[in-house]
């Protein structure tokens, strides 16, 4: 730093020290300007534009000045001269004159010490229009606040997550249903990016899509408005979708300067288009299941009676033998996968019992305890007490939870926890199973109650899951799946409550 320029800077700070101190004012006489004068400094709105102003005394005025009041009431001293004010008051550092006298600026400028800044009434229309400036600020910050204001709690009443973000991705804004859904401050979302916020729970999931099915990026390579569907992933395993929408802001220019992003929870409404979708394709099996039972049951029938027929022959020699036991082995897996589809398709006539699900469960293990020793399994069972009884089938409720259990061991071959739970949730009795496996991949898991999708190569229908959810639509139930790859599965099946009706009334 040179001397000239440290010499400024020392200059400068000496400045803003006197500007902290603020301005003990005292006035000299009540020409023009003196009631602006008087407004500057009793306005506390007005601290953040100027130094603190404090006007303690008044000389010279005009003996019938009705705002002479106004001052009095203000606290403001009256005195005669200039000189008997600055002896009453020695803490006066700036004098405003307003006498209109030029004879009294040029006596102020030689009688005034050094310590005592002044400010002559041509000077004073200049802190005049700052007063009219301030007060022009004033109404303009309240509208901007009110407007402000209107605009939070219009964008705060919408369902949908709205954010502002930059160029960069960075959130600058958002609306309290974001706030609500992450559940976590508002200064702890801004300044991040967006796909930081919104991503997956799943560690290596990302954001639900490539950076060339982002919205964001579409809208700021193309400058127009875009949309993508997203699915995520929340902490408890899950599965939510959104519709994410991108809007791009454009400034007087024309450039783009900010997108808005809007993300709306569509997840009811795909899981309802879901069940249609699944309702047709029942309906769609239902009509061709009574196809497939003339047209291949027949001829099934008729192979294995041939290999039957044909394996009675003492000439047959063991090679050929062995390609009839092939032939008559796999006509009775295709007879078997043809009895669940049409079992499948066929409408489900649940009997509307009285179900302990407790003792239900214990049935399951007894037929699974083997199984889970062999595989190193630990069974952690917590049975409800005091649970009301269920209402529905229990020989299909078996059926449900022989296949839940199922394929809980089969994502444990080497081990693992089988978790079971009963309890009672409102108007519900739930069951609970839960394994600690490798969990269910994220990109099949819209698929997973789908009809014969299975992702057992070797062996199954894909008929386990999908009759089971129609068991329990049918029974009037439900039933839920969460899961996170490398920590588990868990599903839950929700079936009524057995109402207490008095006897004589059916």
């Amino acid at each position: 730093m040179t001397q000239e320029e440290d010499y400024l800077h020392q200059e400068h700070l000496c400045i803003l020290e006197e500007v902290e101190k603020g301005f003990t004012i005292g006035i000299i006489g009540t020409g023009t300007g003196f009631e602006s004068i008087l407004d500057l400094t009793h306005n506390p709105d007005l601290e953040e534009f100027f130094p603190q102003l404090k006007l303690v005394a008044l000389a010279q005025p005009y003996s019938r000045d009705r705002r002479l009041q106004k001052a009095l009431n203000m606290g403001v001293k009256l005195y005669d001269s200039y000189s008997e004010m600055l002896n009453a008051h020695p803490e006066i550092n700036l004098i405003i004159e307003l006498t209109d006298k030029q004879h009294m600026i040029k006596m102020l400028r030689k009688s005034l010490p050094p310590n005592i800044s002044m400010v002559d009434h041509n000077a004073a229309a200049f802190l005049c229009g700052m007063l009219v400036m301030a007060e022009v600020s004033t109404r303009c910050r309240l509208n901007l606040n009110q407007q402000q204001a209107l605009f939070e709690a219009v964008t705060d009443q919408i369902q949908d997550d709205m954010l502002l973000l930059d160029t960069s991705g960075i959130i600058q804004d958002i609306n309290m249903n974001v706030i609500k859904r992450l559940e976590r401050p508002k200064p702890e979302i801004l300044g991040r990016q967006c796909w930081q916020v919104f991503a997956c729970s799943d560690d290596y999931a990302g954001p639900g899509f490539s950076n060339a099915e982002c919205p964001f990026k579409k809208t700021l390579e193309h400058q127009k408005p875009a949309e993508a569907m997203q699915t995520w992933v929340d902490g408890q395993g899950r599965a939510r979708y959104f519709r994410i929408y991108t809007y791009p802001v454009f400034n007087e220019a024309g450039q783009l300067t900010r997108v808005v992003e809007m993300r709306r929870d569509i997840t009811v409404r795909t899981e309802m288009e879901k069940r249609l979708q699944q309702s047709e394709k029942l309906a769609a099996i239902g009509e061709l299941s009574t196809y497939i039972a003339h047209e291949i049951r027949n001829p099934l029938f008729a192979i294995g009676g041939f290999a039957n027929a044909v394996l009675r022959n003492p000439d047959l020699d063991s090679v050929s033998r062995d390609k009839v036991n092939i032939i008559l082995q796999e006509s009775k897996r295709l007879d078997k996968i043809l009895k669940s589809i049409i079992n499948f398709a066929r409408p489900t006539q649940p009997e509307q019992q009285e179900i302990d699900v407790n003792d239900v469960l214990e049935d399951i293990m007894q037929l699974f305890n083997l199984t889970c020793e062999e595989q190193g399994v630990q069974v952690d069972m917590q049975k409800g007490h005091g649970l009301a009884h269920a209402k529905g089938d229990p020989e299909l409720l078996k059926q449900c939870l022989i296949n839940l259990v199922k394929n809980a061991l089969e994502s444990m071959p080497d081990g693992g926890t089988l978790t079971l739970r009963t309890f009672m949730e409102e108007e519900f009795i739930g069951v609970e199973v839960g394994d600690s496996g490798k969990g269910i991949p994220k990109d099949i898991r819209e698929r997973i109650f789908n009809p014969f999708f299975t992702t057992k190569e070797a062996s199954g229908a894909g008929l386990g899951l999908a009759m089971t959810k129609k068991i329990m639509d049918d029974m009037g139930g439900r039933i839920d799946l969460l899961s996170q790859e490398g920590k588990g599965t868990l599903t839950t099946i929700r079936l009524p409550l057995f109402p207490a009706i008095p006897d004589g009334i059916e």
